[in-house]
């Protein structure tokens, strides 16, 4: 599949050993990527891998304007390269072996336990020190507080300005399969969220079983034996809710590679778990959704993005905003929800002098990007705090 990749950048790529570097497949992200790439920067990573494919804005020039993106034109199928896993993989081989390698989307960011203030590179050193190759994540789709269509981003500015908002109760379960994996979160998924509210309410009370079955007839539907005994017209199983749980941060080695999206081949997974923040619903969702169900490169020929689209069509002012909201303000808010899981000992490095110094930092230099809101009749205003990133030095 690299054969499939033709490069456009012509800057020195430095050696993969020790680094901390980012892997990405974009298509029409003029917009979101201005702040992805700030914000992964600030975190920590020092080089971005990025394929372009078949975008027709602003993308390539602007990724080609940033001195740390390396830029590849991939324009074969989306699907055909396994949902761009086919490419990852090739440039990780390529470019990543030996250092830390993440793999994200535009509208994603990568968080830990403690990112406020301990850098990618300390983080990933402490891994180092216990042996664990990948970070298990959870993919927490964020939204804002009015209808989806009102959720205007605007560009260069961090996205929790136009989406604060996420969905505290989620269930971790471990999902039913014959063969366990060694490790338990390679079978665990998140069962939550509000896709699964809005868009997938039916299958609120899907257990793991009904899940896995579901699963099992999808890719029935989509065999060429499937399709042969005409399953592809099979209702059941046509729609399943996405997958929550990602792997996106791995320690590169010969043989390590992604399988999807969402998993990858085994490895020794850290016991401390993260979160990828998704910021998907922005007042362009719908559009997006329409067009990535006309071209039907995503899994299950687009499936479920005809299904957001459907709903946007016949609802066109939904909000995912509900009592079970909460404004996001910090990783150790996750953690003490369930959602994120730490150690002592990243606690302890997290509350060391250096660190607590790189948060007063971070907080001197924030620049306040709240949503107001009037609380009740009196007209009073309460802000919510969301943190723009800046950029830090090495741990």
């Amino acid at each position: 599949m690299k054969d499939d990749l033709l490069r456009l950048d012509t800057r020195a790529i430095s050696a993969a050993a020790g680094s901390h570097s980012a892997f990405m497949v974009v298509r029409n992200e003029a917009r979101r990527l201005p702040y992805c790439l700030d914000y992964h920067r600030a975190l920590g990573i020092e080089r971005f891998f990025i394929v372009d494919n078949g975008s027709d804005d602003d993308t390539e020039a602007l990724l080609l304007s940033q001195p740390d993106c390396h830029v590849f034109r991939a324009t074969g199928s989306f699907a055909a390269a396994n949902y761009g896993m086919s490419w990852i993989n090739a440039l990780v081989a390529a470019h990543g072996v030996g250092g830390w390698c993440l793999f994200i989307d535009a509208d994603e960011l990568f968080t830990y336990p403690h990112c406020e203030k301990v850098t990618l590179q300390a983080f990933c050193r402490f891994l180092d020190r216990r042996e664990s190759e990948g970070v298990f994540a959870l993919l927490l789709d964020m939204y804002s507080e009015g209808a989806i269509a009102d959720a205007v981003y605007e560009s260069g500015k961090p996205f929790l300005s136009a989406s604060p908002y996420f969905d505290r109760h989620y269930t971790f379960r471990k999902k039913f399969r014959l063969r366990q994996s060694d490790e338990p979160l390679m079978d665990t998924e998140a069962v939550g969220g509000p896709r699964l509210r809005a868009f997938y309410p039916e299958l609120g009370d899907t257990s793991a079983v009904q899940q896995t079955l579901r699963r099992v007839v999808r890719r029935l539907r989509r065999h060429p034996l499937g399709a042969a005994f005409g399953l592809e017209r099979l209702r059941w199983g046509a729609g399943i809710a996405p997958d929550l749980t990602k792997i996106p941060l791995i320690k590169a080695r010969q043989g390590l590679s992604w399988t999807s999206n969402h998993r990858c081949t085994p490895l020794r997974l850290s016991p401390m778990t993260g979160a990828l923040l998704h910021f998907k619903f922005f007042a362009d969702f719908h559009h997006r959704a329409r067009t990535e169900a006309a071209r039907a490169q995503h899994w299950d020929g687009g499936a479920e993005y005809a299904r957001y689209a459907a709903l946007l069509e016949a609802e066109p002012r939904v909000s995912l905003f509900y009592d079970g909201s909460e404004a996001y303000r910090s990783t150790r808010q996750l953690i003490d929800l369930g959602l994120m899981r730490t150690s002592p000992d990243l606690d302890a490095l997290a509350e060391c002098r250096v660190n607590r110094r790189r948060e007063r930092r971070l907080r001197d230099q924030t620049t306040e990007m709240a949503p107001r809101r009037t609380d009740d009749a009196s007209g009073r205003i309460a802000v919510r705090d969301t943190v723009a990133f800046k950029r830090r030095g090495p741990a």
